[in-house]
């Protein structure tokens, strides 16, 4: 059938202009859970490895793990920073507390081993490595938010370290025999996580630095990463 000449072709309403912004946003917001929940779920693998006393191939369970926190984190700073995603920081800070909840319990399980006292000095470095990890894993995902607050975060690990030092006074002075060289191990265990919840607690604004240099690159880069519609 023949157009009329009156009446020009039928254009489409921008209404149904489909926004590659909007569609690069959704895919970095999958692209981001999705890595990091690989990363949660192969960290998580590897921790119940190292506390079973499992030590092969740990190092390349450590790279590939670490790979994808990367490409999640990634992914989840231009998506919020570049892209505006609204939804991402809710998931991230969904996924900060489970990453609370996964160190409190690798705390815990590592003061029970720990209160054995083994005589592998290399099952302490592990401990000392898979919870600097874990730590590390938490401080990345505070600074993916902006003003994110990680003080109610320290509240638990005090609680914890409390404890720690009461399993420590209780091990050395009432529960004999005891191996009195295993005391510096327990004593740098306890000031390292007492000194991260206390750093943490007190916001005195260590982290700053870095997140305001993170900001600004992409302050200045947004314009140039982002696709225009």
């Amino acid at each position: 059938m023949k157009q009329s000449p009156n009446h020009p072709p039928t254009q489409p309403r921008n209404g149904h202009k489909v926004s590659q912004r909007g569609l690069l946003s959704i895919a970095m917001l999958l692209v981001s859970v999705g890595a990091l929940g690989i990363a949660m779920v192969g960290g998580a693998k590897m921790v119940l490895d190292v506390l079973n006393g499992v030590s092969e191939g740990i190092a390349a369970s450590v790279i590939v793990i670490g790979l994808a926190y990367a490409v999640g984190w990634l992914t989840a700073m231009v998506a919020i920073r570049v892209y505006g995603n609204l939804v991402l920081p809710i998931l991230i800070t969904w996924f900060t507390w489970v990453c609370l909840a996964a160190i409190c319990y690798l705390y815990v399980e590592i003061l029970e081993r720990m209160y054995m006292q083994p005589p592998e000095f290399g099952k302490f470095i592990k401990y000392l490595t898979v919870m600097g990890a874990g730590l590390g894993a938490l401080v990345g995902l505070h600074l993916i938010v902006e003003n994110h607050d990680l003080r109610p975060f320290s509240i638990p690990l005090l609680i914890i370290s409390l404890i720690q030092l009461g399993m420590i006074v209780y091990r050395y002075v009432f529960d004999q025999p005891v191996n009195a060289g295993f005391l510096w191990k327990d004593l740098v265990f306890f000031f390292a996580m007492t000194g991260f919840s206390i750093f943490t607690l007190a916001h005195i604004g260590i982290l700053e630095p870095l997140r305001t240099r993170l900001t600004n690159y992409f302050d200045r880069n947004s314009t140039a990463i982002r696709m225009q519609d």
